[in-house]
């Protein structure tokens, strides 16, 4: 696959597991809207530095960008725990880390 159809539709996929829309997306990277649209049009290709702010955007880090399906050192426990974790939207994923930090007390 093309690395810039990869990026577009990762941040594609990204956007709609969070319920996030392109212009929020512009909003919380600091990235403009017509940088984006030309990164999601497969047009350029994003510099290192805006790439780690959409990533910082989205939640994830460059690494699990570029993950392809589950580490191989994870438990089965572990994998489901991504799988649902990679299903919800960006408000439940807040909400579920907070009663995580509410565990470890």
């Amino acid at each position: 696959m093309q690395v810039e159809k990869y990026i577009a539709d990762k941040i594609t996929s990204l956007c709609e597991k969070r319920d996030i829309s392109k212009y929020r997306l512009s909003q919380l990277s600091g990235i403009s809207q017509s940088s984006l649209g030309r990164i999601m049009a497969q047009k350029n290709l994003p510099s290192l530095i805006t790439l780690e702010k959409i990533c910082a955007a989205l939640g994830v880090t460059l690494s699990q960008f570029f993950q392809e399906g589950n580490s191989e050192n994870l438990t089965e426990e572990q994998e489901e725990v991504l799988r649902i974790w990679n299903d919800l939207n960006i408000n439940e994923q807040e909400t579920v880390m907070s009663m995580l930090r509410g565990l470890r007390k």
